[in-house]
């Protein structure tokens, strides 16, 4: 692992335009006003979260979320565009925590901090089979 205190502060800022894979489908009746979810906008971030972390991972090694507060403030539609940034805020050790957010022109749609571990992948792989086997 590389000193990841160099992170810090890191960001960056992304476009997104809401597409159908982002739609809240729980609720049938609520699935005709065609509004982003809340794990979808989650998703984005914490995609964002990943690329910029990984760069300054060796090849062994890869960050995975273990934790999220997330508070979802306002809707917003499939088809529409919106800001999503993100920064890294804090190191400690192997966690890295990030904030991000989610704006439609001045309206923030999205807020979360969550906190990636960075983990070796042999690690993963190995727990991934001992709990399917």
């Amino acid at each position: 692992m590389k000193n990841l205190e160099q992170l810090l502060g890191t960001n960056r800022t992304v476009e997104l335009t809401i597409d159908e894979a982002l739609a809240w489908r729980e609720d049938r009746e609520m699935e005709l006003l065609e509004l982003a979810s809340t794990s979808g906008l989650c998703a984005q971030i914490f995609h964002i979260g990943y690329d910029l972390i990984q760069p300054f991972l060796d090849e062994t090694e890869v960050s995975v979320v273990i934790e999220a507060n997330v508070r979802h403030l306002a809707p917003v539609k499939v088809g529409q565009t919106v800001a999503v940034g993100v920064k890294i805020i804090g190191i400690a050790e192997n966690k890295i925590k990030l904030r991000g957010v989610v704006m439609k022109g001045e309206t923030k749609i999205l807020e979360i901090e969550f906190v990636r571990a960075v983990v070796s992948r042999n690690y993963l792989r190995r727990a991934a089979l001992e709990k399917t086997t």
